[in-house]
C-alpha cells in the first residue's frame, strides 16, 4: 500500500534530481571521461552530441510536463470527488437525522408510551383503535420519508407493531437475550446504529440487502424497542446521483462491516468481481478488511483522501463520514484512470523526441561531413608545407569560414616565404656580428674583473671605518646614559629641596600658631587663678554664714528647752505647748546637724580650691616655659629656611649646567650617528657595486658564452634556411 501511495512521489523526486548538484557533478565526470575517448574527439561525434543536448532537454521538458499535468489532473479529481462525497454524506447525514428525530418523537409520544404499558388494556375498543392509529402514522411516515423503511415496535405485553403483517411474536424477548439488546437494555437513551443483525432479520421476516441501515432504541418508561429501517433504495439513489467513475468502487459502510453499493449493472463488473445478478452485493466485502479502510475510521477528520494499494494496484481512496452514525461513504478509482488524461501529453512528447533526434543527428552528419572534407584536405597541404616546400597552394571551392581559413593560410605562407629569403640574406651577416660580438665581449670581461678586485678593498676600508664609528657611538651613549642619570638626580634632590622647604614654612606656621595659643592659653589660666581665688573669699563668707546659723540653732534649742520646762509647769493646759517645743527642738538639732555637714563641705571646697590655685600657678610657669620653646623653635624654623633657600637656588644651578651638558652630548651623539649612517651607507652603496660589479661579471661571463654560441648558431641558421624551397 505505501509503496502504491509514494510511487507518483519517487518519479517526482527522479526528475527533480536532474537540477541536483550531485547529478550535475556525475554528469560532468561522464563528459570529461567521453571527451577523453578517442572516437569523442572527432568534430562530428562532437558536433552530434551537441545537438542531442537540446533533444536530452525537451525529453525532460516532457517527463515534466507530464507529471505536472498528473499531479494537476489528480489534484483536481481528488479535490472534486471528495467535494463530491462530503455533500453525498451530509445528504445522508440529514436523513438520518429526520429518521433519527423520528425515533425521538415516536419515543417520546405519550399516546405511544401509554399503549405499550397497558393503560387502554382496560378498554378493547380504545386500544384496538390507539393500535390502528399507531399502525397508520408507521405507514404514513414511511410512505412520506424518502429514507425511511419498515418501523417496528418489539415489546414484552404485545405482538410486535409494524409497517410489515409477517413477524415473530416472541421477538422482544429473544432480541434482550443478543449482545445488542443487552447493551440497549443496559443503555436505555442510547441510540444504535446497525448494519444488519441476524436475529432481527430472521424475525421481522426482513433480509438485511432490503435496508440499508437500522435505527434501534428503547422506548423510555416502556419495555418497548423502536427499529427503523433506513430505504437502501435512497442510500443507493444518492451514490448513483455522486456519477462516480465507472471504474471505481463506491459504497457506503455502515459501522458493523456491510458496504451498501449503487447497482451493480452501473458499474464496471471488471474492477469489483461483482456476480451478474444486479440486485445482490459483491459476495466479498471491499473497504472492511483493508488496512487503509481501517485507519480511515479511526482517524479524527471527517472526510480525506490518500493514495493506497488495492488488489496489488495504486488507488486512490475516498471517504466521508456519516455524521455519528458510524458509517461512512468510500471510494476507489483507478490511479492510472486519473492521471489517463495526461497520457496524451507522454505520447506527444515521445514522437516529438524522435523527430527531434532524427533531425538532430541528420544534421549533424550533413555539416560534420563537409567540415571533416576541408580539415582533411587542409591537414595534407599543411604536411607538404611541413616538409619544406612553401610553394604549395590553399585554394577550396567553398564560401564560408574555411574558405577565409584558407585565405588566411595562404597569406601566412606568403609572409613566410618572404621572411626566409630576408633570413637567407642576413645570416651572413649575422655570422660576421657574431664574431664581432664575441671579440668584444672577451675584452669587456676583463675589465669587469678588474672593476670588480678594486671594489673589494674599497668595501673593506668603509666596512672598518664603519667598526670605529658604531664604536665610538656605543662610548657616547654610555656617556649620556651617565648624565641623564646625574640629571635626574638633581632633579630628584631638588624636588626634595623644595619639598623639604614647604616643610620647614608649614612648620614656621605652626609653631607661630602654637605661639598664640600658648599665650592665650596663659591668658586663660591666669582667669582661672583669679577665678578660683574670689570662689575662695565666697567659700569664707559662706563659712560666716554658717556660723551665725549655728547660734541661732543653739539659741533655738535653748528656747526650746525653756518652753518644755515652762509647759511642764502649766501642767495639762501646757502639753500641746510641749509637744510643739519638742518639736522645735528637734528641728534646731536637725539644723544644727546640716550646718555642721555644710561646714565640713565649704573646709573640702576650700582645700580643693587652694590645691587648684597651686596646680594653676604650677600650669602658669610651665605654659611661660613652653612659651619659651615655642619661640626657640620658630626661629629654628626660619634658619632652617633660609639654607634650604639657599640650597634650592644651587641646585637649580647644577642642574641648568647639567642640561647644557645634556644638549651638547645630544648634539655629539647627532653628530657620530650622521658619521655612522653616512658610513653605512657608504658600506651599502660599495657592497651594492661590488655585487653590480659581480653581476655584471657574470653577465659578461654569459654573454661571451652567448657570442661563442650565436656564432656556432649563426652557421646552423644559414644551413637551415638553404633547406626550404621558396
Amino acid at each position: 500500500m505505501k509503496k502504491a501511495g509514494n510511487a507518483l512521489g519517487k518519479l517526482r523526486k527522479s526528475v527533480r534530481g536532474l537540477g541536483n548538484k550531485r547529478v550535475i557533478g556525475k554528469g560532468r565526470q561522464w563528459l570529461h571521461k567521453l571527451s577523453d575517448n578517442k572516437l569523442f574527439r572527432t568534430i562530428r561525434v562532437r558536433l552530434i552530441a551537441s545537438f542531442m543536448v537540446p533533444v536530452a532537454f525537451i525529453i525532460i521538458l516532457g517527463i515534466v510536463s507530464f507529471l505536472k499535468a498528473s499531479e494537476g489532473i489528480t489534484t483536481s479529481y481528488e479535490k472534486s470527488t471528495s467535494q463530491a462525497l462530503g455533500m453525498a454524506g451530509d445528504y445522508l447525514q440529514f436523513g438520518f437525522d429526520s429518521i433519527k428525530a423520528t425515533g425521538n418523537q415516536y419515543s417520546n409520544d405519550a399516546s405511544i408510551k401509554k399503549f405499550f404499558v397497558g393503560f387502554y388494556d382496560s378498554d378493547i375498543i380504545e386500544k384496538s383503535s390507539m393500535l390502528t392509529d399507531i399502525n397508520n402514522g408507521f405507514t404514513a411516515k414511511k410512505m412520506t420519508d424518502k429514507f425511511i423503511g419498515d418501523i417496528y415496535v418489539l415489546s414484552d405485553r404485545y405482538a410486535p407493531v409494524s409497517t410489515l403483517s409477517t413477524t415473530n411474536p416472541d421477538s422482544y424477548t429473544g432480541f434482550l437475550d443478543s449482545e445488542l439488546g443487552k447493551y440497549l437494555k443496559d443503555n436505555k437513551m442510547k441510540v444504535m446504529w446497525i448494519g444488519s443483525d441476524a436475529y432481527l432479520d430472521e424475525n421481522l421476516s426482513v433480509g438485511s440487502d432490503k435496508y440499508a441501515m437500522r435505527m434501534v432504541r428503547m422506548v423510555p418508561g416502556t419495555n418497548a424497542i423502536l427499529i427503523i429501517d433506513v430505504k437502501i433504495d435512497a442510500v443507493k439513489e444518492v451514490l448513483k446521483n455522486l456519477e462516480f467513475d465507472k471504474t471505481g468502487i463506491l459504497s457506503m459502510v455502515t459501522p458493523d462491516g456491510k458496504e451498501i453499493m449503487p447497482d451493480i449493472a452501473e458499474k464496471g463488473k471488471k474492477v469489483t468481481e461483482a456476480p451478474s445478478d444486479a440486485d445482490k452485493e459483491p459476495a466479498e466485502p471491499v473497504f472492511t478488511d483493508e488496512e487503509f479502510y481501517k485507519e480511515a475510521v479511526e482517524s479524527d477528520k471527517a472526510k480525506d483522501s490518500s493514495l493506497v494499494e488495492y488488489k496489488k494496484k495504486p488507488y486512490m481512496f475516498m471517504y466521508s463520514k456519516i455524521g455519528d452514525t458510524g458509517a461512512m461513504i468510500c471510494g476507489l478509482v483507478p490511479r492510472d484512470t486519473i492521471v489517463g488524461q495526461a497520457d496524451s501529453i507522454k505520447d506527444i512528447t515521445i514522437i516529438v523526441v524522435l523527430i527531434s533526434i532524427v533531425v538532430a543527428v541528420g544534421t549533424a552528419v550533413l555539416i560534420s561531413t563537409g567540415i571533416d572534407k576541408a580539415i582533411k584536405t587542409i591537414i595534407g597541404k599543411l604536411r607538404i608545407a611541413a616538409k619544406g616546400d612553401l610553394t604549395v597552394d590553399f585554394s577550396m571551392k567553398r564560401n564560408d569560414e574555411f574558405k577565409i581559413l584558407i585565405e588566411e593560410i595562404q597569406h601566412t605562407f606568403s609572409n613566410m616565404k618572404n621572411l626566409i629569403q630576408q633570413v637567407k640574406q642576413l645570416s651572413g651577416e649575422v655570422s660576421v656580428s657574431s664574431e664581432n660580438v664575441t671579440g668584444a665581449s672577451k675584452q669587456f670581461l676583463k675589465s669587469t674583473e678588474e672593476i670588480s678586485v678594486a671594489m673589494n678593498e674599497i668595501e673593506s676600508g668603509v666596512m672598518q671605518q664603519a667598526k670605529d664609528a658604531e664604536e665610538c657611538l656605543n662610548q657616547m651613549d654610555n656617556l649620556s646614559q651617565k648624565i641623564v642619570l646625574v640629571s635626574d638626580n638633581t632633579k630628584e634632590i631638588s624636588q626634595i629641596a623644595e619639598s623639604t622647604k614647604q616643610s620647614v614654612l608649614q612648620g614656621t606656621i605652626t609653631t607661630d600658631d602654637l605661639n598664640k595659643q600658648m599665650v592665650e592659653t596663659a591668658r586663660i589660666a591666669a582667669e582661672i587663678i583669679d577665678e578660683i581665688q574670689n570662689l575662695e573669699k565666697k567659700s569664707a563668707s559662706i563659712t560666716k554664714i554658717i556660723n551665725v546659723i549655728n547660734e541661732i540653732a543653739n539659741q533655738t534649742n535653748l528656747l526650746s528647752l525653756n518652753a518644755s520646762i515652762e509647759a511642764a509647769r502649766a501642767g495639762e493646759a501646757g502639753k500641746g505647748f510641749a509637744v510643739v517645743a519638742s518639736e522645735i527642738r528637734i528641728l534646731a538639732d536637725q539644723s544644727k546637724e546640716s550646718v555642721n555637714n555644710i561646714k565640713a563641705i565649704i573646709e573640702g571646697i576650700q582645700k580643693d580650691t587652694q590645691s587648684a590655685v597651686d596646680t594653676a600657678r604650677q600650669a602658669e610657669s610651665v605654659m611661660q616655659l613652653q612659651e619659651s620653646a615655642v619661640k626657640n623653635t620658630t626661629l629654628s624654623y626660619k634658619n632652617i629656611n633660609e639654607s634650604v633657600e639657599n640650597l634650592v637656588v644651587y641646585l637649580r644651578q647644577i642642574s641648568e649646567n647639567v642640561e647644557n651638558i645634556e644638549e651638547a652630548r645630544v648634539s655629539t651623539l647627532g653628530a657620530i650617528e650622521s658619521i655612522s649612517a653616512v658610513l653605512e651607507e657608504i658600506a651599502a652603496s660599495s657592497n651594492t657595486v661590488n655585487q653590480t660589479a659581480s653581476e655584471q661579471l657574470s653577465s659578461v661571463e654569459v654573454l661571451n658564452k652567448s657570442a661563442d654560441s650565436l656564432n656556432n648558431h649563426a652557421g646552423v641558421l644559414v644551413e637551415a634556411v638553404e633547406e626550404f624551397k621558396v
